[in-house]
């Protein structure tokens, strides 16, 4: 009996040590379970955190070469910032910031908080009109205390030592800008610079951080120094990384365009265009390097410079309703058509639109020297015979070469000869890689291209209207400017510019050695009708007649006086020998002195009507 006893109790310790070693046995294996599980949580999340470092310096990386790449650009086209560097805007905060909300294949939201630092800033204005034939604008004093100051490296006088004046680029920014990258090829930038970034980090943590701390210490010194611009990246990457850039301001502005500055006397706020300016903002064209025509101008909108004075005039206008108001005539010799001062850089109230939207200045120090220039006549300029003139070298340098100080490609050239306008379109540049360069100390070789094809089907020209002696069409392969006039004289005759010899007369006598009071020196400088420049010094008593001095300027170029006009310049005063159709009688007994001719010296430029 004690023995089945003892068996039982045996039994039942030996179940109870089984079920305890068997609990045991699950509470390790659980234990290890839950041990493997944390270990795995904490191995994921230590690779989480080490992925988002690894994004977060991908991110860093390829901000930072791709501001680096735009820096370089515009450090080789010369084109300063005028507000605090980037270097100082650029930094680590907003590196990060941009890339914890961004994708590895996001580029727009990657650098999308940084776009505003990533190209030079210039200084946003209002766009007012100004007198002026070329690309000189007006910007306000403050500009020129900024341009002047000891903090600012820039001289705006072109004394420096390739002698050309401070450059500007133009342009219209694009209120609808959503951001960098938006153009097709700064995009495609942007996805090869993260490949080389990304196959770049394929390499063990440490080689890792020495990349890392080489790119940090070559950010550094790019700053202070063109090293950048002398490293392995070979021609093919840089002309990618220009035209990366060219597109992307395209983007950026709607249109631009580049000039210099004729004064400083606009209101602050404000900056003066002259028309060639504004046109090439307005109206551009198949060569321009903004976007095209039908995206340009139908999207800006346009208004005209209104004079202050008008409102207030208006409403002394509406006041004086009684009639007790006094006519006040204008002062307007009979002497001549003597026409409103139309000095370079006064405002034109409205006499041409200029853009609605901000204007963005920003300087320029260091324009590549052009080379070679093609301009191509407008259907207009064919019609009115640009091809058939004998001294096409003439006309541009006495339109083009006194009013330019740069080109822009897909800027209009307006030219002129003997009263006809001939508008000529810039092509193509040498250097090209920018699309800008400085006609200032400079051999500028110029080539006169065939129209576009649009011109030629809309003027119906034909192939029979070719040059004699030469198998080349009128708008065939241009000319050089450089080269022998003589090589390309067309044997046509344009019988409509020749104008008939004048009349031989007799010259006013001119007065005594010894006489001073009444008597002006009067010099004459103009182009005679073969193109050839010509001068001409006489002494006039100031009782002599307009048309006495219409006879001697006659006299010395060769033209009718009737199709003269005699310009003086500060200021400027145009007079025309009227004929009797338009006075009622001729104004030759008109007196140089009531003309306004005083005694002293006067020098008077001929210009054709």
């Amino acid at each position: 009996m004690d023995f089945e006893i003892a068996a039982q109790r045996l039994a039942k310790d030996q179940k109870s040590a089984l079920a305890r070693s068997r609990a045991s046995r699950d509470a390790r294996a659980a234990s290890n379970k839950a041990r493997r599980e944390a270990q795995a949580a904490k191995a994921k999340a230590e690779a989480r955190l080490r992925e988002k470092k690894l994004q977060s310096e991908r991110n860093a990386k390829i901000v930072d070469r791709v501001v680096q790449c735009v820096r370089r650009v515009e450090r080789r086209l010369g084109v300063t910032s005028v507000v605090a560097s980037s270097s100082s805007v650029v930094n680590e905060s907003s590196v990060q910031k941009s890339a914890g909300r961004s994708s590895p294949n996001d580029n727009k939201s990657l650098i999308d908080n940084n776009h505003s630092i990533l190209f030079a800033q210039g200084w946003k204005l209002q766009a007012t009109s100004i007198h002026g034939e070329g690309d000189k604008i007006a910007l306000p004093p403050s500009i020129l205390e900024a341009l002047t100051s000891n903090n600012s490296a820039l001289d705006p006088w072109g004394s420096g030592r390739n002698g050309r004046p401070l450059a500007f680029r133009i342009g219209v920014l694009d209120p609808e800008y959503a951001g960098f990258p938006a153009s097709e090829k700064m995009k495609a930038f942007v996805d090869g610079v993260r490949e080389t970034v990304v196959s770049s980090q394929q390499m063990t943590p440490s080689s890792m951080q020495t990349s890392m701390s080489s790119n940090d210490t070559d950010e550094n010194m790019s700053d202070g120094s063109d090293n950048e611009d002398n490293n392995d990246e070979g021609a093919e990457e840089t002309s990618t990384q220009i035209e990366a850039y060219l597109d992307e301001l395209s983007h950026r502005y709607i249109s631009y365009t580049h000039g210099t500055v004729v004064e400083f006397t606009q209101e602050d706020g404000c900056v003066g265009l002259p028309e060639p300016i504004a046109r090439a903002l307005l109206q551009q064209n198949s060569h321009s390097m903004g976007r095209s025509n039908e995206r340009c101008g139908s999207r800006i909108p346009i208004k005209r410079t209104v004079d202050p004075s008008a409102s207030h005039l208006s409403s002394d206008a509406a006041a004086d309703e009684d009639g007790d108001a006094m006519d006040i005539a204008p002062m307007n010799d009979s002497s001549g058509d003597v026409q409103t001062e139309k000095t370079p850089g006064h405002l034109a109230y409205g006499a041409f639109d200029v853009p609605d939207l901000a204007i963005e200045i920003t300087p320029i120090n260091s324009l590549p020297a052009g080379t070679d220039c093609t301009f191509t006549p407008t259907a207009s300029s064919i019609k009115n015979g640009f091809y058939k003139l004998k001294d096409v070298k003439a006309v541009l340098e006495q339109s083009l070469m006194r009013t330019r100080a740069t080109l822009s490609k897909g800027d209009m050239i307006r030219t002129w000869r003997r009263g006809v306008s001939f508008d000529l379109i810039v092509s193509s540049l040498s250097p090209s890689e920018f699309g800008v360069v400085s006609c200032v100390n400079t051999d500028l070789n110029v080539d006169i291209g065939p129209p576009d094809d649009d011109d030629m089907a809309d003027l119906n020209i034909k192939p029979e209207h070719e040059v004699k002696g030469s198998g080349q069409s009128e708008m065939g392969q241009g000319r050089l400017l450089s080269e022998d006039t003589a090589q390309h004289q067309q044997t046509e005759v344009v019988t409509a510019e020749m104008e008939p010899n004048p009349p031989q007369v007799d010259l006013v006598p001119e007065p005594a050695d010894d006489k001073v009071e009444g008597v002006c020196n009067i010099q004459i400088r103009g182009r005679s009708t073969t193109g050839e420049n010509v001068t001409g010094r006489r002494r006039f008593d100031v009782e002599s007649t307009m048309n006495d001095l219409f006879q001697y300027a006659s006299s010395i170029c060769g033209a009718d006086p009737k199709v003269l006009r005699l310009v003086t310049r500060f200021p400027r005063r145009v007079f025309t020998l009227l004929s009797q159709e338009d006075q009622g009688q001729i104004n030759k007994d008109v007196t140089l002195k009531k003309a306004g001719v005083e005694q002293g010296q006067e020098l008077f430029m001929i210009e054709y009507l």
